[in-house]
C-alpha cells in the first residue's frame, strides 16, 4: 500500500472540499483544520484514503459523519465520535498491562450487542473498535461487525488469536475495514514474555500477514515500555514491521487500569518520554517509505485534540457498563440495566468538554483510592471520585474551532 506525503497529500486533502459537509466550515477553520494533518501521511487502501486508524477513511459515509461531529463540535454541541467496545473478556494470553484486569460478570449477548451497535450509531459514532479480551473468541463477531451501516467505520483490536486466513476473509465479507494486532517487540522472546504466552508472536505475525493478505487496512499496536524508548529499538521496531507489509503502527502507553491500577508510578511515562514519541511521531511521518506512526502522546497532546474521554469517545466494557475511555474504569450505568440513554446521560454530567491533560493520568491517585478490588468502580462511587477530580482548560483544536 502507497504512502502519500508532502505536496501530494496537500492536493489530496483539498480536493476532498468536495464534500458539501466540509465547505460549511470557514476558509480560516478549513485551513486550520488541515494544518493539523501537517505531520500525518496518507494511505491509498481498496479506493479510500486513510490518515490513521482513529478516523474513518475518506471519501465514505463514515467520515462524512465525522464531519459532522466536528461541526456539532464547533457549535459546542460536542457527541462522541468513537465508541470501542470490549465483546468479551476470554483470551488466552496474560498481558501484563491488560486493561480487563479485575472485571467479571455476565457478558452481553449478540442480540445486547447489535442494539449497542444502532444506539453507537444513532448517537452519530462514525469509528467503532471492537476489543476485549480477545474479540475473536466470540463466534457472533462477523454479526455483530455486519450490523454496523457505513455510517461507522469498524476496526478490530486483536491478540491475532483467531485470525485464520478463512476468519479474515469473513470479516471483509462483514464489512471490517481496519484490523489493528497488538505486537509489543520485534524480538520473538521479549513479546512472548510481554504477552504471557509462549505462542503470542508467531500468532501476531501469523495474523499480521492474514490480514494484509485479504486486503485490509493493516496496524499494529505497540504499548511502548520506557526501556523501549530509544532510538535503536524503535527503529528495528519499524524496520521489523515495515518487512511484514504493516501500514501504521499505534503507539500507545501504559495506563493505571486493569491490571496496572496498584502499580508505582515509575511503570507510567513522563513528559521527557513522551517529547520522545512525539518527535518521533513527526520524524516517521516524513518518510513515505516507511509504516505511519500514530500515537497517543501526539494526537491527545495539548496542542491539538487533547484526551475526549468521555466527549468524543465513550467505552462499554463486556457486561454493559459505560466508562469514558477504555483506560478510566469509571461506571456511569450498564447499557442493559439502566439503559443506553441514561447511562449516557449520567456520563455527559461530568465529562462535557475535551481537557488538555489526560483524565486518567491527571486523577490516578483518585481513582486508585477508590479501587476495591473490582473493575470499573461502580456507578455511585465512579460520581463521587468525578466531583473531586482536577479538570483541565479544552485542548487547542477546540478553542481554536471556538474562536478562544
Amino acid at each position: 500500500m502507497k504512502h502519500i506525503t508532502g505536496t501530494a497529500k496537500d492536493l489530496i486533502l483539498i480536493g476532498n472540499l468536495r464534500s458539501r459537509n466540509l465547505r460549511k466550515f470557514s476558509i480560516p477553520d478549513l485551513w486550520y483544520l488541515l494544518g493539523t494533518f501537517k505531520n500525518e501521511k496518507l494511505t491509498k487502501v481498496n479506493g479510500k484514503y486513510v490518515l490513521n486508524t482513529f478516523l474513518p477513511p475518506f471519501p465514505s459515509a463514515s467520515f462524512e459523519q465525522f464531519i459532522k461531529n466536528t461541526i456539532a463540535a464547533k457549535n459546542h454541541n460536542i457527541f462522541p465520535y468513537s465508541s470501542y467496545v470490549a465483546l468479551t473478556n476470554n483470551c488466552k494470553f496474560n498481558c501484563w498491562h491488560c486493561s480487563r484486569g479485575f472485571r467479571e460478570g455476565n457478558e452481553l449477548t449478540g442480540e445486547n450487542w447489535i442494539n449497542v451497535m444502532h444506539e453507537l450509531q444513532n448517537l452519530g459514532v462514525s469509528i467503532i473498535g471492537y476489543t476485549g479480551g480477545e474479540p475473536l473468541c466470540r463466534d457472533d463477531l462477523e454479526a455483530i461487525v455486519g450490523s454496523v451501516s457505513l455510517n461507522s467505520t469498524t476496526i478490530l483490536f486483536t491478540t491475532g488469536d483467531g485470525l485464520t486466513l478463512e476468519r479474515a476473509k469473513k470479516l471483509k465479507e462483514s464489512g471490517l475495514f481496519y484490523i489493528a494486532i497488538s505486537l509489543d517487540h520485534y524480538n520473538k522472546d521479549e513479546h512472548n514474555r510481554l504477552r504471557g504466552s509462549s505462542s503470542a508472536f508467531d500468532t501476531a505475525v501469523s495474523a499480521i500477514e492474514n490480514s494484509i493478505a485479504c486486503g485490509f487496512y493493516t496496524a499494529v499496536q505497540l504499548t511502548v515500555r520506557r526501556d523501549f524508548l530509544n532510538k535503536n529499538d524503535m527503529d528495528k521496531y519499524i524496520e521489523f514491521v515495515h518487512s511484514l507489509g504493516v501500514c501504521e503502527i499505534r503507539i500507545i502507553e501504559p495506563m493505571p487500569t486493569g491490571l496496572l491500577i496498584e502499580k508505582e508510578e515509575d511503570v507510567f511515562l513522563n513528559e521527557a518520554e513522551r517529547e520522545f514519541i512525539k518527535n518521533y511521531h513527526v520524524k516517521i511521518n516524513k518518510d513515505k517509505n516507511l509504516p505511519k506512526i500514530a500515537s497517543f502522546a501526539y494526537l491527545e497532546d495539548a496542542s491539538l485534540y487533547g484526551c475526549g474521554a468521555g466527549t468524543q469517545h465513550l467505552y462499554i466494557d463486556s457486561c454493559g457498563n459505560m466508562c469514558p475511555c477504555d483506560f478510566t474504569p469509571l461506571s456511569f450505568g450498564n447499557v442493559i440495566r439502566e439503559g443506553f440513554g441514561s447511562a449516557y446521560s449520567n456520563l455527559r454530567k461530568y465529562f462535557d468538554v475535551p481537557q488538555s491533560k489526560c483524565f486518567i493520568l491527571n486523577n490516578m491517585d483518585k481513582i486508585k483510592a477508590g479501587f476495591n478490588g473490582k473493575l470499573p468502580i461502580e456507578n455511585h462511587k465512579s460520581i463521587e471520585l468525578c466531583s473531586g477530580c482536577v479538570k483541565t482548560k479544552a485542548p487547542e483544536f477546540y478553542r481554536k474551532l471556538w474562536k478562544k
